[in-house]
């Protein structure tokens, strides 16, 4: 396997700890802030969201800047809205969860394009395996994701706040 299409699996596997974590936890987060019960599930609502109004701006940062650049642009907004997850968790602010989680889509969308990265970094006989093991790359994050934010949730004072600062060290592990 080659360096860039590990470093890409590797990527997979950290969004996926990130996606993993946010939907387990932004459920939680939206009920102990949200005015209504029924608001609840409005900062998944918000992620997904944002993900798909961030697509075509991804395409187009693609076009402009290539993978990696927008790639590396979508890893500070993964750690930038994570930050504003954990502060509006500190502060209790629903509208500031659902502004945060609604910029993590712009992560969301870049990361689903690490699996047409791989095709570009391995000879066109193994563009299907170069996918697969991206794609595998997802199974880390379905394991650690959870344990992460179960591990983490009270880690500070407020209740998930440490899981959001971890969800940033996650993005930064990405990066580097």
């Amino acid at each position: 396997m080659n360096r860039q299409l590990l470093l890409l699996t590797l990527c997979q596997g950290l969004f996926f700890v990130n996606n993993v974590t946010f939907v387990a936890i932004n459920g939680l987060v939206g009920l102990q802030l949200a005015p209504l019960g029924w608001m609840a599930t409005l900062p998944l609502t918000a992620y997904v969201g944002g993900g798909a109004l961030a697509a075509p701006l991804v395409a187009r940062h693609q076009r402009a800047w290539g993978r990696r650049r927008c790639f590396e642009s979508g890893l500070a907004v993964a750690i930038v809205s994570a930050g504003l997850c954990a502060l509006a968790a500190h502060v209790h602010s629903f509208a500031l969860l659902l502004l945060a989680t609604a910029l993590a889509g712009y992560y969301n969308a870049n990361a689903q394009l690490y699996r047409f990265a791989a095709t570009e970094v391995v000879a066109p006989a193994y563009k299907e395996r170069a996918i697969s093991w991206v794609l595998a790359g997802g199974i880390f994050g379905g394991v650690i994701g959870p344990n992460l934010a179960n591990e983490t949730r009270d880690a500070l004072a407020q209740p998930f706040v440490g899981a959001y600062v971890a969800l940033m060290v996650v993005a930064a592990l990405a990066w580097g």
